[in-house]
């Protein structure tokens, strides 16, 4: 063997480490003898450059870092016991201290485990304000003479203070140019007012702006422009008009004219400056005309005397002769005309009554004009059951509302 045999720097030394070896060794077989251990450490001491051999191999340390490479995190590269064998990282971004630049301050491999800096302006992305733009520390980061970091010079910068776009002279942006930036801006392409957060004005609140609601100080909808319903639109709003479907005027609440005040509108009142009724369109009820009493009495009698065949407006017969005095009352008061007006009982159904009733009136009227009473002296209408004068409810009180009634006037 060379004098240099398992690194050893001389032979003495060599020597040495052998003799103790071989001593070790010996004791250990010796044990072996009385504790029946496998023939492994028989072999070694029998075979001393095989002890040698996995000694050695124990002893392994490949980076030469004074750590054994069965306990070295990193056999290849030189560390520190503190660090498992590993190079120091003090921040523990992964990026050893021997390559780190920054070795306290966490960052990247790709930056030599320094913070991302994109601007290289020596001033790490996280603490600078312009971190696409270089600029300098007192500065935050930003150029300077940009306070705002906008990239446009304060010189130049029309909101030195503030963020914005070159396009608005540094100010933030404002589409609709009414003053109002456009991320406090709830209309940015309508201008508008601060008042409304940037939408135009609407005095009323009703969502319909000023410049378009023809009733700004009042709340409206769209659909009528900005001012209150007006279902009928004769100026009145619904909730002023006590005739909301009904075109009407001021003066009559939003009703139609109705000079007269007795309820009928002046368009169908025939005498709008006179009160009257419903019933004599609009007019006063004439003064009934001064007859005989017992002319009077015919006319009352011929209320129940005139009857019908069953459901028909055929006259019957003994109809005839109370008719026939009716004729002769109207050619001795001449100036004298004559409402005939049909009734019926509550059988059958309203429509079919109402029609009964006018027929048989007609046929009344028919009669006496066909016995030689002019026709604009004899006016007829049905009112079916509508005007009952005793209860439906018995034989009597209906054949008391099957009826046709006379009416003189002048």
């Amino acid at each position: 063997m060379s004098n240099y045999l398992l690194g050893f720097p001389n032979k003495k030394e060599r020597d040495d480490f052998l003799i103790a070896l071989v001593v070790i060794l010996f004791f250990v077989l010796l044990m072996t003898r009385f504790i029946g251990c496998d023939g492994k450490l028989q072999d070694l001491a029998e075979n001393p450059q095989n002890a040698v051999l996995a000694t050695q191999a124990t002893l392994a340390d490949t980076d030469g870092d004074g750590i054994p490479d069965k306990k070295d995190r990193c056999p290849n590269v030189a560390g520190s016991i503190v660090n498992d064998g590993c190079p120091s990282d003090s921040d523990g971004d992964g990026v050893y201290d021997e390559d780190d630049r920054c070795p306290t301050t966490k960052g990247s491999a790709e930056n030599k485990g320094c913070p991302s800096d994109k601007d290289g302006d020596g001033i790490y992305d996280k603490q600078d304000k312009c971190p696409n733009l270089a600029g300098v520390e007192r500065n935050e980061g930003c150029p300077v003479g940009d306070s705002d970091g906008d990239g446009i010079k304060d010189s130049k910068d029309k909101c030195p203070k503030l963020a914005g776009i070159a396009e608005n002279n540094g100010c933030p942006a404002d589409a609709d140019k009414d003053g109002i930036y456009d991320k406090d801006d709830k209309c940015p392409e309508l201008a508008g007012v601060s008042a409304n957060n940037g939408c135009p004005a609407d005095a009323d609140g009703d969502g319909v702006y000023d410049k378009d609601d023809k009733c700004p100080e009042e709340k409206g909808t769209s659909s009528n422009n900005g001012c209150p319903a007006d279902s009928d639109r004769d100026g009145i709003y619904d909730k002023d008009d006590k005739c909301p479907n009904l075109a009407g005027v001021k003066s009559n609440n939003g009703c139609p004219s109705d000079s007269d005040g007795d309820g009928v509108y002046d368009k169908d009142d025939k005498c709008p400056n006179e009160k009257g009724t419903s019933a004599n369109k609009g007019c006063p009820k004439a003064p009934e005309p001064e007859i005989e009493e017992a002319d009077a009495e015919v006319l009352r009698e011929a209320i129940q005397a005139v009857e019908f065949e069953t459901n028909s407006a055929r006259l019957k017969t003994s109809s005839k002769r109370i008719l026939q005095q009716i004729v002769g009352i109207l050619k001795k008061y001449p100036d004298t005309k004559l409402d005939i007006i049909g009734h019926t009982d509550d059988v059958g159904n309203d429509a079919g009554n109402l029609r009964l009733s006018e027929r048989r009136a007609e046929s009344c009227a028919s009669y006496i004009i066909r016995k030689g009473i002019k026709e604009n002296r004899v006016s007829y209408q049905g009112k079916g059951e509508a005007e009952p004068i005793a209860d439906n409810k018995t034989p009597k009180g209906r054949s008391e509302n099957r009826r046709v009634e006379f009416k003189l006037r002048n």
